[in-house]
């Protein structure tokens, strides 16, 4: 860089505009072809774990949807629908929840049963491409269900208006689980053991912090803990928009900066400390 500048200076003004003019655009085509093949590389990812799939098996989508609308049936009935607008909020999260960390079982199928990921190790394909190409193939599945439920809280009380929040936060949420969901199954060594711990990370994250229930039932202590828990913030969210009482010392601008923060930290953790390779 010394040496340039010090060529430059000799050149005419002129000159100097169309070297550097002359760089900065060789910089950029190259970031653009980058970000292209890189773009490229995850959609094939996706195309090859969720369109594909969906292709051959398109009954997994009615399958999909048991899992986040038996609990939803199940606090109607309970409540004679006067905790709707709960159990709407409390499956939304549930459902990003649940396909975010269902990640981790798909990943360890390819790469302990199948050892597909050997392939993508040994090619040009990043870790984090790879990982971000079976989130979206994972996300597949559950569009029908998610937009079943961004209707339901429409009618239950939030407004058009509020929709980009409701997305928003389901897409926190859900990029949230899917690199914890990732980093979990790359230091598993069994499926079976995979399974295990996404089912108790699942209830751990979806069903024992305030997501189905009002956060004011719990002492004041538990309260302010469960503040700390992504899935709570999600929750809270959502609630407010439809319309439900939410706590006087919360913020929705602080529920969406500890999201985020959730989201950076998994991401880099998945991104640096999962094994990508065997050893």
């Amino acid at each position: 860089m010394r040496a340039y500048l010090r060529y430059t200076v000799e050149l005419h003004p002129i000159q100097i505009f169309r070297k550097t003019w002359f760089l900065f655009v060789t910089l950029n085509a190259s970031l653009i072809n980058k970000s292209l093949v890189y773009f490229k590389q995850i959609m094939h990812i996706a195309y090859f774990a969720g369109i594909l799939w969906l292709r051959r098996n398109p009954t997994s989508l009615a399958f999909a949807t048991l899992s986040p609308f038996s609990l939803l049936f199940i606090l109607l009935v309970i409540s004679n629908g006067h905790y709707i607008q709960f159990a709407v909020a409390g499956s939304l999260v549930m459902t990003m929840v649940s396909f975010g960390l269902g990640l981790g079982e798909d990943i360890a199928y390819y790469r302990i049963d199948y050892k597909i990921q050997d392939i993508f190790v040994a090619s040009p394909i990043s870790q984090f491409a790879y990982m971000t190409g079976m989130t979206l193939s994972e996300l597949l599945f559950g569009l029908p269900v998610v937009f079943i439920l961004f209707f339901l809280a429409l009618h239950f009380g939030a407004h058009i208006p509020d929709l980009p929040t409701i997305i928003c936060t389901a897409l926190l949420i859900w990029g949230t689980m899917s690199s914890l969901g990732f980093f979990l199954s790359t230091h598993m060594s069994h499926t079976r053991n995979v399974r295990q711990i996404i089912s108790f990370v699942t209830v751990l994250m979806a069903v024992v912090p305030p997501v189905f229930y009002s956060v004011d039932k719990l002492p004041v202590e538990l309260k302010y803990l469960t503040y700390a828990i992504p899935t709570t913030q999600s929750s809270l969210i959502i609630q407010h928009v439809m319309g439900i009482h939410t706590p006087k010392d919360w913020s929705i601008y602080l529920a969406f900066s500890i999201q985020i923060i959730y989201l950076i930290a998994f991401t880099v953790l998945a991104n640096t400390r999962a094994q990508w390779r065997e050893n």
